[in-house]
């Protein structure tokens, strides 16, 4: 897994005993926790995905789900480095909200952004006040939306929710396809 741009290898839990007869009832249930994974402009720092009635797909290249849940979790730190911006930070400002501190010398302020879903597939960030902050030094934080690739085919971001840990995403799907 290091290769598919884990840092270091997930750490796999198969649920069920024994084994061998889940197998066989393909009643399979997979848990995956990593952490460190980048996903698109931005790094998750943990994921967390329950996996069920995994089997070898039918064409015998990769792996399929029947369904799956999990969350990512997206530090504040990877958020406020998509602005590109030095001294910009973010933090938590309610369930789907953030604050967005800007100290640029001349230019300090705190904006308040919400965090929402965007389609299937990702996340958004719209600054919905700005607090006398110039838009500029906000840069791409004042209206962003996050695409997350790599999301398998029958997987998508079901929701959106702000922890004191960062944006926490909820994934899940039906049906899924896993290639090696």
């Amino acid at each position: 897994m290091e290769d598919r741009g884990f840092p270091a290898k997930p750490r796999v839990t198969i649920a069920g005993f024994p084994f061998l007869a889940q197998v066989a009832a393909r009643q399979k249930k997979v848990m995956i926790s990593a952490v460190g994974k980048k996903l698109g402009p931005v790094e998750v720092k943990r994921l967390d995905v329950t996996v069920h009635g995994m089997r070898v797909s039918s064409s015998q290249h990769g792996r399929a789900a029947s369904r799956l849940s999990g969350t990512a979790l997206v530090g504040f730190a990877g958020l406020a480095g998509v602005s590109g911006t030095p001294g910009v930070t973010v933090c938590a400002d309610g369930p789907d909200r953030v604050k967005i501190t800007v100290g640029l010398g001349l230019v300090t302020g705190t904006a308040t952004a919400r965090v929402t879903r965007a389609g299937p597939g990702g996340i958004r960030i719209a600054v919905i006040s700005a607090g006398g902050i110039p838009a500029a030094a906000l840069g791409p934080l004042r209206d962003i939306t996050l695409p997350l690739p790599a999301l398998p085919v029958g997987m998508t971001i079901q929701g959106v929710s702000v922890t004191g840990q960062g944006v926490l995403v909820h994934i899940a799907g039906q049906n899924v396809s896993f290639s090696r």
